[in-house]
């Protein structure tokens, strides 16, 4: 690759640099074997010049491999149409929606007369799974195409809004972990809004998804516009329920629908839990340059939708209620039936006791730093509340767009709390500094954050320093609320498991199985707690990941004794 092309790399986020030098792998010419390999599973069908194949916004639209003709990828989200590529025989459209049978985000347009095999998102998930060389050159594709869409703003999705406010913030959060592309228009005020745009309340953001216009809305508005989350049939039972989409939750999944159970995961946010808000894990097995959080979790929620399971994002669990089979009381009044639950409901992030921190949570305050945060950070000063690893990541990722960034701690230093490699790399790089035996008393602004009031430990000195971003990384309580009272949590309220439930906890709680609880079982017969939510836990994504899969044998064995 030429030097220049590196250049226009260097900016990109972690998970679309690199896609230029794999243009072959993004839009490949299936041979005559692979599309005969695709006709087994699809229906051939014509089209007319002009006639769209399906359009942005449809669910279910499935695969369209082109044999004649010519097939227009369409992107109407700017003042003129833009055909983002034509594809000709053995070539096709679709990306990772396409595969998981959620809303296109760009259309697709017959150019001439044009025949194609079809293939439903049913169908497609067969042959991904059954056709290995096939499913392989498919699913490259369908990655490097999103990342090439993120790259490029492609997608009819356009937010306006003023950037470092925190209701744009919490949008555009949601769309960039999401792994929705989407274009970023800058407001100073909700006067400046274009003309077409017609909003009851003039509140900002103001979020265009091709012909819906959505003001100010909630997350899950912006999920059900987007059409990126499973559709819950009320009432439906499966085999198994994952509360929560974080790496233990989504591990679950993978191997539960990889072993023909039926899943659904529920998440209340985004998928990726708190790794996904992590700039680079570099301690994961098989990742030896280290992978983003992000990039993590979109790995796996592509396998795990690959094998069939359902995941319902922006969902939010009241209340579980306990039977022969167990009923999720879902937000609005939606229910689901399981034989199992895998709660991996992770983590909340813990809010300092700072003076007017909430004011600025997401307009100046963070809980993450991931590519979007850094971007905001572009020649700023920035501090880190933290001494653990996911503070030293985050310090180590942000000086590579900050002016400088401070790192406050409470003890002597950060050798207590931190993995060494991390330390070094802080001590090596000129624009960190470690500011021992400080609190923050204070946060100060406006509408954004401007200033911290600190005070020292060892003195009781109180500077006032120019912030204009400050990330908290000071650990977290337990997401337990809709938990029934029979299963049992420890003091802080993580949930005890296997070994650390005595006969005495069980005989409280009512335990009538004639054996002792499964490994990583709760109080209660086949409600399983993984990952951060479990007492005594690791909190490394690796442990999460093992929880979650380890867990399935033991649903195998719950679901068997229950038929």
């Amino acid at each position: 690759m030429s030097q220049s092309s590196t250049d226009s790399e260097k900016d990109l986020p972690p998970w679309v640099a690199g896609v230029e030098r794999r243009m072959h792998e993004l839009d490949p010419e299936l041979t005559e074997e692979q599309i005969d390999i695709a006709r087994g599973y699809g229906k051939e069908t014509e089209f007319e010049d002009g006639d769209m194949l399906w359009a942005a916004g449809q669910r279910d639209a499935g695969l369209f491999v082109v044999l004649e003709g010519h097939v227009e990828i369409v992107d109407k989200s700017g003042e003129a149409e833009h055909v983002i590529i034509t594809h000709g025989r053995g070539h096709y459209g679709g990306e990772i929606v396409t595969m998981a049978g959620r809303g296109a985000l760009v259309g697709g347009r017959a150019r001439g007369r044009t025949r194609t095999i079809e293939i439903s998102t049913a169908r497609l998930k067969d042959l991904l799974a059954l056709e290995s060389e096939l499913g392989e050159i498919l699913l490259t594709s369908f990655i490097l195409r999103r990342m090439r869409m993120i790259a490029e703003n492609h997608g009819e999705v356009v937010l306006y809004g003023i950037e470092e406010e925190a209701s744009t913030a919490r949008i555009r959060t949601f769309l960039s972990r999401q792994g929705v592309p989407h274009q970023m228009v800058e407001l100073s005020n909700a006067s400046d809004l274009p003309k077409h745009l017609e909003c009851e309340s003039p509140d900002l953001p103001v979020l265009m998804i091709g012909g819906a216009t959505l003001c100010n809305p909630t997350i899950r508005q912006v999920a059900e516009t987007l059409g990126v989350s499973a559709e819950i049939e009320s009432g439906k039972s499966y085999d198994v329920a994952v509360i929560g989409g974080g790496p233990a939750g989504l591990a679950a999944a993978v191997y539960g629908a990889s072993e023909g159970l039926s899943v659904i995961v529920i998440e209340a946010l985004v998928t990726g839990g708190q790794a996904g808000t992590s700039s680079r894990i570099e301690n994961y097995l098989g990742f030896p340059t280290g992978i983003s959080g992000q990039g993590l979790a979109g790995r796996a929620f592509l396998q795990a939708t690959k094998f069939g399971a359902e995941i319902a994002i922006a969902r939010d669990v009241r209340k579980l209620e306990c039977g022969d089979r167990y009923v999720v009381h879902l937000d609005d009044g939606d229910t689901v039936n399981a034989g199992a639950i895998v709660i991996a409901s992770g983590a909340v992030y813990r809010e300092p006791p700072i003076e007017n921190l909430g004011a600025f949570t997401g307009g100046g305050v963070h809980y993450g730093a991931s590519y979007l945060e850094a971007q905001l950070c572009r020649q700023k000063d920035v501090a880190v509340v933290g001494g653990g690893n996911s503070a030293g990541q985050a310090a180590i990722y942000l000086s590579g767009f900050a002016r400088s960034v401070r790192i406050l701690v409470r003890g002597d230093g950060l050798e207590s709390s931190m993995s060494s490699y991390l330390i070094d790399r802080i001590n090596r790089t000129d624009n960190i500094a470690v500011v021992p035996h400080t609190t923050v008393q204070r946060a100060n602004g406006d509408t954004k954050l401007q200033s911290l009031s600190l005070k020292n430990s060892a003195n009781d000195a109180t500077e006032d320093i120019d912030i204009a971003h400050l990330f908290v990384f000071i650990g977290a309580v337990p997401a337990t609320d809709f938990l029934p009272d029979s299963v049992k949590l420890d003091e802080r309220g993580f949930v005890l498991t296997g070994d650390n439930l005595d006969s005495e906890t069980l005989e409280t709680f009512g335990w009538t199985e004639d054996r002792p609880p499964y490994h990583l079982e709760t109080t209660r017969p086949g409600i399983f707690a993984v990952g951060d939510v479990r007492s005594g836990s690791v909190k490394r994504v690796a442990s999460a990941v093992g929880e979650g899969s380890v867990c399935i044998q033991y649903v195998h064995q719950i679901l068997a004794r229950k038929s």
